[in-house]
């Protein structure tokens, strides 16, 4: 996450640049005040929260890539520590890795990628609970429970489906009585004390969906594409895809594959196993000195929920295939144990696939970063406290397939306090939001992923008077390029913009002074 200087993330530069506003609005003086609104009573803004009082203290940018560095960290820490908690092989979290930087963080959903690290931190305390009540794990699923739930809605839905699927077995083998229905009770008493501290996270999230009900009846509907969704044969054909899809030599996707081999493998052994009538697990576990069986409920719950969630869901686009991530992870939980004579080998498959999805994702990113570094010195070049939208042709990269440029423009409003264009303070869902009457019209036709939608006579191109270009890559990326691109851009006001710089591929103009043509 350090090594290029734009991450290849879509939608990270919006919330990098919500995070540097927030930051901005802490200061009662600040003229942002006038256009934009704080609101921490939220289930979609803790990665604001944060990365806006750590942008007091460092670079914004800086910040921005250390809590999403920090979400990768925990959720990998989490993973390892579930394991140990259920007394699981602790070589099985390696097969987490390829699976990190997922579909989701490709497209920049980094409240979502926080708070699912800290869903199943919060799944790390549960467990505990469930195998023996302490007061330190009680606080800390109420705590980190309460965080997630402030973190992102989604997340805190499958930390619910992950704790109530957790609860049955890990109770059930936890507590003793001499009479099936009094385990049963105790196994009941012990599931509710170890999941009440949920129920804080789960007022909170009402309670902020009461309060945006209110403001926008219609916030969470799409009446166009509700409910759509591919069939469930090719959301299991394609899962690998869906679960990073990141990559355009698809070297991710091999990898997660890799590691669903070795899964699938243990299951078909296990299966195997009971079918002879034997233990579903293996003789030992090189890994523990107390093993414990698998748990199947979370990975059943978690794969039912990946093969009935719909695409589109209560008005959110890109929905099931961020459940791929748990998938993968309750599998883990869920796979038995190969036999000793086997399982060094297998130790060592799983230790090699987290090494080499490591090297894989550094070697992208430096990869991405000698694709992109140019963007990143366009924005150096312009001025401060400006106005900016970005007009894209070939936004995608080698490296990282998905359009990660698209919404360049935020990375100038967060590194030059400045404001830009499809800004998403427009969604009453994020902490910052814009003031009524401080939102510019919206265009009928935006330009995000359509570079060709740009009219800059528009009344919204006018507002953004500060014109970032990637060129199409056919055009040099020589000074020879420029009246092309001018003329490409700008059309009949090609000799009447300003060029303010010019790196590569990248050129910035100034349109200020333009003519509006009466459009939106």
């Amino acid at each position: 996450m350090y090594v290029p200087r734009l991450l290849p993330c879509v939608d990270y530069p919006q919330h990098l640049g919500l995070a540097d506003m927030a930051r901005r609005l802490s200061d009662p003086s600040a003229p942002e005040h006038k256009t934009h609104v704080f609101n921490a009573f939220t289930y979609n803004g803790l990665f604001h929260v944060v990365v806006s009082r750590l942008g007091k203290i460092m670079p914004i940018e800086l910040a921005g890539r250390t809590v999403v560095a920090f979400s990768l960290l925990l959720l990998g820490a989490a993973c390892l520590a579930l394991l140990k908690v259920l007394r699981r092989p602790a070589s099985y979290a390696a097969l987490t890795t390829p699976f990190l930087f997922s579909f989701a963080l490709g497209w920049g959903f980094v409240n979502y990628t926080l708070g699912t690290a800290l869903a199943v931190t919060t799944c790390v305390f549960i467990a505990t609970s469930l195998q023996r009540l302490r007061w330190w794990s009680l606080l800390g699923t109420f705590v980190v429970g309460l965080l997630c739930g402030m973190t992102h809605v989604l997340a805190t839905i499958l930390l619910c489906i992950l704790a109530v699927a957790l609860a049955p077995e890990i109770s059930l083998r936890s507590v003793e009585a001499e009479s099936l229905p009094g385990r049963l009770g105790k196994a009941f008493v012990r599931c509710f004390a170890a999941l009440s501290p949920l129920l804080g996270t789960a007022i909170w999230c009402v309670a902020v969906a009461i309060q945006q009900y209110k403001w926008n009846p219609g916030v969470y509907k799409d009446p166009t594409l509700e409910g759509t969704s591919p069939p469930i044969w090719q959301k299991l054909a394609y899962f690998c895809s869906w679960a990073t899809g990141a990559h355009s030599d698809l070297t991710d996707q091999m990898l997660t594959f890799l590691s669903l081999v070795v899964l699938v493998g243990a299951m078909g052994i296990g299966l195997v196993r009971l079918a002879r009538k034997q233990e579903w697990d293996g003789p030992s576990d090189p890994d523990s000195d107390r093993p414990a069986p698998p748990l199947v409920l979370p990975f059943v719950a978690m794969m039912t929920a990946y093969l009935l969630t719909p695409m589109v869901f209560i008005g959110t686009h890109l929905i099931f295939p961020r459940l791929t991530q748990l998938v993968a992870i309750t599998a883990v939980l869920a796979a038995p144990r190969y036999s000793a004579r086997l399982w060094p080998n297998v130790r060592f498959t799983a230790r090699t696939l987290g090494v080499l999805a490591g090297l894989n994702l550094f070697v992208h990113a430096a990869i991405f970063a000698r694709e992109t570094d140019d963007a990143s010195k366009i924005i150096d070049l312009l001025p401060p406290g400006r106005r900016a939208t970005a007009v894209i042709y070939d936004g995608s990269s080698f490296a990282f397939r998905n359009g990660s440029l698209a919404h360049l423009a935020a990375y100038y409003g967060a590194r030059k306090q400045g404001e830009w264009a499809f800004s998403f303070a427009r969604y009453l869902s994020v902490p910052v939001r814009f003031k009524a009457g401080g939102n510019p019209w919206w265009p009928q036709r935006g330009w995000e992923f359509g570079p060709r939608e740009y009219n800059p006579r528009c009344h919204y191109a006018r507002y953004f008077p500060l014109v970032i270009v990637k060129a199409p890559n056919g055009l040099p990326t020589d000074a020879s390029a420029e009246q092309a691109v001018r003329e490409l851009v700008f059309m009949r006001d090609a000799n009447a913009v300003k060029l303010l710089g010019h790196v590569g591929h990248y050129w910035a103009f100034d349109s200020e002074g333009l003519p509006e043509d009466g459009t939106y």
